[in-house]
């Protein structure tokens, strides 16, 4: 059964502050970006990924793996035991159903003889209505990914443009400290996805990268569709929308000092009492930001040092975040694909 839980997602105060700083497309990160994985982090804790779907898993000796196993290492290795029990004509009939997708892993830099495929998913439909709420599926938990290639055609309808869609992937499903990467597209600020790093339950990394203006198709629109493409191999994250490629990411890249809002410049009359007191406020409130982005930054680097951030395999959901009001994220041709 689908769970629907109001969760702590800020969403809206990473919008603003990028809307605020002007980042364009270069994709740098800003002060509030830390702030916004954090509440990220609270959010998603204690929710186990491989827990969401359950309707339509023809594979129900992985559902017993899993429950059985309390390692997460169990869990996956449960999984993978299963998945290779599968009959050769489930794997034929899932190859056939597979073709039309196979056409586009070179779009994506990846050899089709070299792989194989892991699900097709079924149109499906999360829709969250409330203040900050979460909300994720996978109808196939019996396929552990490694290196692979997971797509959808997104198409999202909410109140704010602070909602986000998109995957967990190389989640180990502990739902008491969860090990993953979530990779989140959002309409806020004309576009941006956002690649986190969710090490015992923690966001301990993230990267935002703008995809207005890098795609030339990107649509930030309500009630539009825009095509979200993972590609992971090995420590590296290829992010395509719509077929373009938008960012890389390596989650064992050092935390990088954000960028520090400039120091206002003084009036050239500093007898004007209140051009002077314009000033000081606007250097008051430079001085705080600044003061906190080292802070954020201090305390990401200890994090960083500190955990995990390397997952070898793990599963893929498809979820919906929220930051207030009603959010529908509806997945169309979802497919992963196993590389080899």
């Amino acid at each position: 059964m689908k769970q629907k839980i109001s969760l702590a997602i800020h969403l809206l105060l990473l919008i603003s502050l990028l809307s605020a700083c002007n980042l364009g497309t270069s994709g740098t990160d800003s002060g509030g970006q830390q702030a916004t994985l954090d509440a990220i982090s609270a959010a998603v804790r204690g929710t186990a990924t491989v827990e969401a779907g359950g309707k339509e898993n023809p594979n129900a000796p992985v559902e017993t793996a899993q429950a059985e196993a309390t390692a997460r290492g169990q869990v996956l290795d449960a999984t993978q035991a299963a998945q290779a029990a599968l009959d050769d004509q489930a794997r034929a009939a899932t190859a056939t159903a597979f073709a039309p997708f196979v056409a586009d892993l070179p779009k994506y830099g990846v050899d089709p003889s070299a792989g194989r495929p892991g699900w097709i998913h079924p149109s499906v439909t999360l829709e969250v209505d409330g203040y900050m709420s979460y909300d994720y599926v996978n109808n196939f938990l019996a396929t552990v990914a490694q290196d692979f290639v997971v797509s959808s055609d997104i198409t999202w309808s909410t109140q704010y443009g602070t909602s986000g869609c998109g995957f967990v992937v190389r989640s180990d499903g502990n739902k008491d400290a969860l090990n993953q990467y979530m990779v989140i597209v959002t309409r806020g600020a004309s576009g941006h996805v956002i690649f986190a790093t969710m090490s015992d339950g923690d966001i301990v990394g993230g990267k935002d990268i703008y995809a207005y203006g890098r795609d030339p198709n990107f649509n930030w629109g309500n009630n539009v569709t825009n095509r979200l493409t993972v590609v992971g191999r090995g420590n590296t994250f290829s992010i395509y929308s719509n077929d373009t490629l938008i960012g890389e990411v390596d989650p064992t890249t050092p935390v990088s000092l954000p960028g520090i809002p400039p120091v206002p410049k003084a009036p050239a009359n500093t007898g004007d009492a209140g051009a002077m007191n314009l000033y000081k406020k606007q250097l008051a409130e430079q001085q705080a930001v600044a003061t906190q982005i080292t802070a954020d930054y201090q305390s990401r680097q200890r994090a960083a040092a500190n955990s995990e951030k390397i997952f070898e395999r793990g599963f893929v959901a498809m979820v919906v975040l929220s930051e207030s009001g009603r959010s529908v994220c509806t997945f169309d041709n979802t497919w992963l694909w196993l590389i080899e």
